[in-house]
C-alpha cells in the first residue's frame, strides 16, 4: 500500500504531464458542459442547501484560514491572475460585459449638478444606481 506522500507524488507527476490530454479532451468532447450544468441546477441547489445545513462552508474556510488563502495566492494565484486577465478573450469579455453598463453609467449626464452634498447631486447618484440595477436584473 502506498503512503499519502507516495500517492501525491504519483498524482502530481501524472496529472502535471496530462495537461495536453486535458486540453484535447475539452476540445474534442461532444458534451456541452454548460447545458449539462444548467440541467442539473436543481441538484446543485439541493446539494448547496445540504452543505449549508452541515455548515460545510464555514468548516472549509476555517480549515484553510487566512494562512491557507495567502499560501494559495503566493503559490499560484499571482501568476494565474496575470495570465487570466491579459488574454485576448479576457479583454473581449470585459469589453462586452462592462459595455452593457455604459449607458447606465451616463444616466445622469443631462441632470444638473449642484453644490457638494446637495440633493441635486444625490439625485444624480440615485439615477445612475437605478440605471445600473435595471441593466443588471433586466
Amino acid at each position: 500500500m502506498k503512503s499519502a506522500s507516495q500517492s501525491v507524488e504519483k498524482w502530481q507527476g501524472r496529472a502535471g504531464a496530462a495537461s495536453t490530454d486535458y486540453l484535447e479532451g475539452a476540445q474534442k468532447t461532444d458534451k456541452d458542459q454548460a447545458a449539462r450544468a444548467i440541467a442539473a441546477k436543481e441538484i446543485y441547489k439541493s446539494e448547496l442547501t445540504a452543505s449549508f445545513g452541515r455548515d460545510s462552508y464555514a468548516k472549509g474556510l476555517s480549515k484553510s484560514g487566512k494562512a491557507g488563502w495567502i499560501k494559495g495566492v503566493v503559490e499560484k494565484g499571482g501568476q494565474n491572475y496575470s495570465t487570466g486577465v491579459t488574454t485576448e478573450s479576457a479583454r473581449q469579455k470585459y469589453v462586452a460585459e462592462s459595455g452593457k453598463y455604459d449607458g447606465a453609467r451616463n444616466a445622469s449626464a443631462n441632470m444638473p449638478k449642484g453644490v457638494r452634498g446637495s440633493a441635486q447631486n444625490l439625485n444624480k447618484v440615485v439615477a445612475v444606481a437605478n440605471a445600473l440595477h435595471a441593466v443588471k436584473v433586466g
